[in-house]
């Protein structure tokens, strides 16, 4: 709320929007999974990765799930993105896929090692990622892009963690995977870098890319 109060809903209004999630929940198509840095809260309203998330939890996005969370507890949104797929052991088939949604991956800072470690999770299932982005990524096992990310992206800032973060990228497999920008943000910070727009700009294209396709397959189907 404006004046930073917490809201207190009734029980009709809580009820309304559980619905309104689990609605959501069980049609989308697109699941967009962001992590913050590790100082800051998985909510941080002034991070790009969050900002991203709350346009895509828009009416207008009624086929998109996205949640962004902490790295401490990157185990939690792992579990909340497999909640969309079916729930044996091992390898998700092909045939399967085609009923799951599409994966955006998102971090900054130590979100872009958390953001890997569930791009490599995925991996083991045999479940694609749509596109990893990087933003100023800190971690020592952030640098290779897993054979299961069809397009990656990096981008970092030039300032007091200039040589902790991860300034190019690896391919496990480039046949593969692709990389799509590896850009310095001028004039950015640890923390303003979150909110380059050229960030949002190459997630919503995917976004609108994938809704693109599927709306196509559906036709098709």
């Amino acid at each position: 709320m404006a004046n930073g109060q917490n809201a207190v809903l009734s029980p009709a209004t809580s009820t309304a929007a559980i619905v309104s999630g689990t609605q959501r929940d069980a049609s989308c198509r697109i699941i967009y999974l962001g992590f913050v840095g590790a100082l800051e809260p998985a909510q941080n309203k002034h991070s790009g990765v969050v900002q991203i998330g709350e346009t895509l939890r828009g009416d207008d996005y009624p086929d998109v799930c996205a949640r962004s969370f902490s790295p401490y507890v990157w185990t939690d949104g792992l579990k909340w993105l497999l909640k969309h797929f079916p729930s044996h052991s091992g390898v998700v088939t092909a045939d399967e896929l085609q009923h799951c949604p599409k994966v955006i991956l998102v971090g900054h800072s130590m979100g872009g090692w958390a953001m890997m470690s569930v791009a490599r999770d995925l991996r083991d299932r045999d479940i694609p990622v749509e596109l990893t982005i990087q933003v100023d990524s800190v971690g020592i096992t952030d640098y290779t892009v897993p054979r299961n990310v069809k397009a990656g992206a990096i981008f970092h800032a030039r300032d007091v963690l200039v040589f902790m973060t991860t300034k190019n990228l690896r391919l496990e497999d480039a046949s593969h995977t692709k990389i799509l920008a590896n850009v310095t943000v001028a004039h950015a910070g640890h923390e303003s870098i979150t909110r380059d727009p050229r960030i949002r700009e190459l997630v919503m294209k995917t976004v609108e890319s994938l809704r693109a396709a599927l709306a196509l397959k559906a036709t098709a189907d």
